[in-house]
Protein backbone atom coordinates (compact mmCIF):
# COMPACT_ATOMS: atom_id res chain seq x y z
CA UNK A 1 0.00 0.00 0.00
CA UNK A 2 1.32 3.55 -0.67
CA UNK A 3 0.09 6.52 1.06
CA UNK A 4 -1.07 9.44 -1.63
CA UNK A 5 -2.16 12.88 -0.69
CA UNK A 6 -5.32 14.43 -2.39
CA UNK A 7 -7.66 17.45 -2.32
CA UNK A 8 -10.99 17.91 -2.75
CA UNK A 9 -13.13 21.30 -4.13
CA UNK A 10 -13.00 22.84 -1.24
CA UNK A 11 -9.09 22.62 -0.92
CA UNK A 12 -9.17 20.34 1.65
CA UNK A 13 -6.33 17.93 1.36
CA UNK A 14 -6.16 14.60 2.92
CA UNK A 15 -4.23 11.23 2.43
CA UNK A 16 -5.64 7.94 1.52
CA UNK A 17 -3.93 4.31 1.25
CA UNK A 18 -3.66 3.03 -2.68
CA UNK A 19 -2.36 -0.16 -4.06
CA UNK A 20 -1.06 2.46 -6.65
CA UNK A 21 -1.03 5.62 -8.59
CA UNK A 22 -3.07 3.90 -11.34
CA UNK A 23 -5.65 2.25 -8.96
CA UNK A 24 -5.82 6.36 -7.32
CA UNK A 25 -6.41 7.29 -10.73
CA UNK A 26 -8.87 5.08 -11.74
CA UNK A 27 -10.91 5.86 -7.93
CA UNK A 28 -10.71 9.29 -8.51
CA UNK A 29 -12.27 9.11 -12.30
CA UNK A 30 -14.99 6.74 -11.24
CA UNK A 31 -15.44 8.98 -8.09
CA UNK A 32 -14.71 6.03 -5.67
CA UNK A 33 -12.87 8.82 -3.15
CA UNK A 34 -13.95 10.75 -0.90
CA UNK A 35 -13.15 13.68 0.50
CA UNK A 36 -13.30 12.98 4.96
CA UNK A 37 -14.41 16.15 5.70
CA UNK A 38 -16.99 17.70 2.93
CA UNK A 39 -17.68 14.28 1.57
CA UNK A 40 -17.41 15.64 -1.85
CA UNK A 41 -16.13 12.96 -4.48
CA UNK A 42 -14.63 15.91 -6.81
CA UNK A 43 -11.19 15.08 -5.54
CA UNK A 44 -7.59 15.32 -7.27
CA UNK A 45 -4.63 14.08 -6.39
CA UNK A 46 -1.48 16.08 -5.47
CA UNK A 47 1.96 16.05 -5.11
CA UNK A 48 3.20 13.54 -2.43
CA UNK A 49 6.59 13.66 -0.75
CA UNK A 50 7.97 10.33 0.77
CA UNK A 51 7.93 9.80 4.44
CA UNK A 52 10.71 8.38 5.80
CA UNK A 53 10.95 8.26 9.76
CA UNK A 54 14.77 9.57 10.06
CA UNK A 55 16.82 9.03 13.59
CA UNK A 56 15.74 12.59 14.97
CA UNK A 57 11.43 11.56 13.85
CA UNK A 58 11.84 8.26 16.07
CA UNK A 59 14.10 10.55 19.03
CA UNK A 60 10.74 12.95 18.85
CA UNK A 61 8.23 10.05 19.13
CA UNK A 62 9.85 8.52 22.09
CA UNK A 63 10.18 11.87 23.43
CA UNK A 64 6.26 12.58 23.13
CA UNK A 65 5.61 8.98 24.65
CA UNK A 66 7.36 9.98 27.62
CA UNK A 67 5.28 12.93 27.77
CA UNK A 68 2.52 11.22 27.51
CA UNK A 69 3.65 8.95 30.03
CA UNK A 70 4.28 11.36 32.30
CA UNK A 71 0.71 13.14 31.70
CA UNK A 72 -1.52 9.69 32.47
CA UNK A 73 0.64 9.48 36.00
CA UNK A 74 -0.10 12.85 36.69
CA UNK A 75 -3.96 12.55 35.95
CA UNK A 76 -3.60 9.14 37.89
CA UNK A 77 -2.31 10.48 40.91
CA UNK A 78 -4.56 13.56 40.72
CA UNK A 79 -7.82 11.31 40.37
CA UNK A 80 -6.42 9.27 43.29
CA UNK A 81 -5.88 11.95 45.63
CA UNK A 82 -9.59 13.46 44.65
CA UNK A 83 -11.05 10.50 45.54
CA UNK A 84 -9.28 9.70 48.90
CA UNK A 85 -11.22 12.10 50.46
CA UNK A 86 -14.26 11.26 48.74
CA UNK A 87 -17.46 8.83 49.83
CA UNK A 88 -17.94 5.75 47.81
CA UNK A 89 -21.95 5.74 46.52
CA UNK A 90 -21.48 2.73 44.50
CA UNK A 91 -24.38 2.67 41.94
CA UNK A 92 -26.48 5.08 44.27
CA UNK A 93 -24.13 7.82 42.77
CA UNK A 94 -26.91 9.57 40.30
CA UNK A 95 -29.47 9.78 43.45
CA UNK A 96 -26.88 11.08 46.04
CA UNK A 97 -25.39 13.80 43.28
CA UNK A 98 -29.32 15.19 43.41
CA UNK A 99 -29.29 14.89 46.50
CA UNK A 100 -26.22 16.43 47.73
CA UNK A 101 -26.79 19.12 44.53
CA UNK A 102 -30.17 19.62 46.50
CA UNK A 103 -29.11 20.13 49.80
CA UNK A 104 -31.13 16.98 51.29
CA UNK A 105 -27.80 14.96 51.62
CA UNK A 106 -24.84 16.38 53.64
CA UNK A 107 -22.81 17.98 51.71
CA UNK A 108 -19.73 16.44 50.46
CA UNK A 109 -17.41 14.37 47.85
CA UNK A 110 -18.72 11.37 46.67
CA UNK A 111 -17.49 9.20 43.57
CA UNK A 112 -19.06 6.10 42.28
CA UNK A 113 -20.78 3.89 39.14
CA UNK A 114 -23.33 5.75 36.54
CA UNK A 115 -23.85 5.50 32.87
CA UNK A 116 -22.56 8.02 30.28
CA UNK A 117 -26.22 9.09 29.82
CA UNK A 118 -26.78 9.90 33.52
CA UNK A 119 -23.68 11.86 33.47
CA UNK A 120 -24.78 14.29 30.84
CA UNK A 121 -27.92 14.48 32.94
CA UNK A 122 -26.34 15.19 35.90
CA UNK A 123 -24.56 18.59 33.98
CA UNK A 124 -27.46 19.35 32.08
CA UNK A 125 -29.01 19.79 35.71
CA UNK A 126 -25.75 22.06 36.33
CA UNK A 127 -24.10 19.12 38.63
CA UNK A 128 -20.35 18.93 38.23
CA UNK A 129 -19.29 15.20 37.33
CA UNK A 130 -16.12 14.76 36.04
CA UNK A 131 -15.78 11.11 34.92
CA UNK A 132 -12.26 8.90 36.29
CA UNK A 133 -9.79 7.43 33.88
CA UNK A 134 -10.19 3.44 34.01
CA UNK A 135 -8.11 2.22 36.88
CA UNK A 136 -8.42 4.66 39.16
CA UNK A 137 -10.10 3.12 41.61
CA UNK A 138 -7.92 0.27 42.09
CA UNK A 139 -9.32 -2.91 44.48
CA UNK A 140 -6.47 -4.66 46.36
CA UNK A 141 -6.53 -7.91 47.47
Amino acid sequence: MKVFDCACECGRTFEGWFDSVESLDEQIANHWVNCPYCDSTNVKRVPTAPHVQGFRDKAKAHSQEELLGEVRRQVYQMARAIIQDSEDVGERFVTEARAVHAGTAPNRTIHGQCTLADAKELLEEGIDVLPLPEGVLRKTN
